[in-house]
């Protein structure tokens, strides 16, 4: 399987799978795809708790499965909002801003998280918890920034910023209420994220949307 991000402003995905190959995204995402490549729609897990759960984080209901049934190599190609962060998972969880995902290399388990930190820091009491191991492009309102963090390292960060946590606990993270956050533009809270972990940030603020 050979993934590639085109684009500079808008970003895109160019997936190639070979025989026998398959890939994974929300609905919507699709810009084309190359016949001989089939898709398979299914219900993002079951339950009346998981769908409340999905429309309240942003999380699609269903997700597409996409597989390459020729003897060659096809072309799936798959778009976002504006740009896409690639995040190679290997077991880890990741917490997301809401509707975050777009697609993954294999299928991984998107699920709702109740973050009261996410609620006092500004990202919101619902939010996409990710877990699996594959390659998962989120949506990013232009060039991503990553931030490591080293044990003990903080940063301050604009809740509208964030695309993803990874290996970030929930005792990791916690509002700073501050006037001055207020004076300074910024509303009444920043989160405040202390390492070790990995911090994706978006330059542009995120816009929340649900998913169907």
């Amino acid at each position: 399987m050979n993934c590639k991000l085109i684009g500079q402003f808008v970003q895109h995905l160019e997936v190639t799978l070979e025989p026998g190959e398959d890939f994974y995204a929300e609905k919507g995402s699709i810009i084309y795809l190359d016949s001989g490549i089939e898709k398979e729609l299914s219900l993002n897990g079951w339950g009346l708790g998981k769908i409340l759960g999905a429309k309240f984080s942003g999380e699609s209901i269903f997700i597409l499965r996409f597989y390459n049934i020729t003897n060659r190599p096809r072309k799936l190609v798959l778009g976002s909002r504006f740009g896409m962060v690639p995040v190679k998972l290997n077991g880890e969880t990741m917490i997301c801003h809401r509707g975050a995902y777009v697609s993954s290399s294999k299928k991984v388990n998107v699920t709702t998280k109740l973050s009261i930190s996410g609620l006092t820091g500004g990202m919101g009491l619902f939010l996409q918890k990710i877990q699996g191991c594959a390659t998962v492009f989120l949506d990013s309102r232009g060039t991503p920034i990553t931030v490591s963090l080293n044990p003990g390292e903080m940063i301050e960060v604009d809740e509208d910023h964030i695309i993803a946590l990874l290996n970030i606990s929930e005792a990791q993270i916690q509002s700073n209420w501050s006037l001055g956050n207020i004076l300074g533009g910024e509303g009444l809270s920043l989160l405040r994220v202390t390492g070790p972990g990995t911090v994706y940030l978006s330059p542009g603020k995120n816009i929340r949307t649900t998913n169907g």
